[in-house]
């Protein structure tokens, strides 16, 4: 439990990937691109695939199920988080967590990861605690942060917790070993 809060944050501090969050609910780069190639530099594809599979591990409770790949080339992700988007669902007076699907792309060549823009399935659903679910579309909620393309300043914060969320768990994928080296002195 305890590696599921700091490695995000470790790697949060790298801030090897920042993807930005647009009106239509789609991720890209700050420039506009939907990727961004990170440099793992003196390392073969075979150990960027190993050490990102680690990671996998590390991120996620089972990773075979949320994790596919060719090794030595490629890993994807499809994984449900409980904590996609903040929004206030017809009838609430407070803003609540919508969970859904997303996916992560790894394409791995020697020295380099190509990161694809993380892509979030439109479907997101809150299940309130009478255990009843209200059914929303991700890019709707989105679109309700902006107002003619332009991030509303009462929507920041929302907006900025699930645009940290996501490139938290990018970022924890991605982490070097550096860090994990100094505490695997077992």
């Amino acid at each position: 439990m305890m590696m599921m809060l700091v490695l995000p944050l470790a790697a949060m501090a790298q801030n090897l990937v920042n993807f930005v969050l647009k009106p239509d609910g789609t991720y890209q780069t700050e420039d506009g691109k939907d990727f961004i190639v990170v440099p793992f530099e003196g390392k073969t594809a075979h150990q960027i695939y190993q050490e990102l599979a680690t990671n996998v591990g590390s991120t996620y409770n089972d990773p075979s199920k949320v994790m596919s790949g060719v090794e030595d080339a490629s890993i994807k992700i499809r994984a449900f988080s409980d904590d996609l988007i903040r929004a206030k669902p017809f009838g609430y007076v407070k803003d609540q967590s919508f969970g859904g699907f997303y996916q992560l792309e790894f394409r791995i060549k020697d020295g380099r990861v190509r990161v694809s823009a993380p892509i979030i399935e439109d479907r997101v659903e809150y299940r309130d605690i009478q255990g009843k679910y209200t059914h929303g579309n991700f890019s709707k909620y989105i679109e309700a942060y902006f107002k003619n393309g332009v991030l509303q300043d009462k929507k920041q914060k929302n907006y900025d917790i699930v645009v940290a969320k996501m490139n938290g768990i990018i970022n924890s994928i991605l982490h070097t070993s550096t860090v994990q080296d100094a505490q695997d002195d077992w």
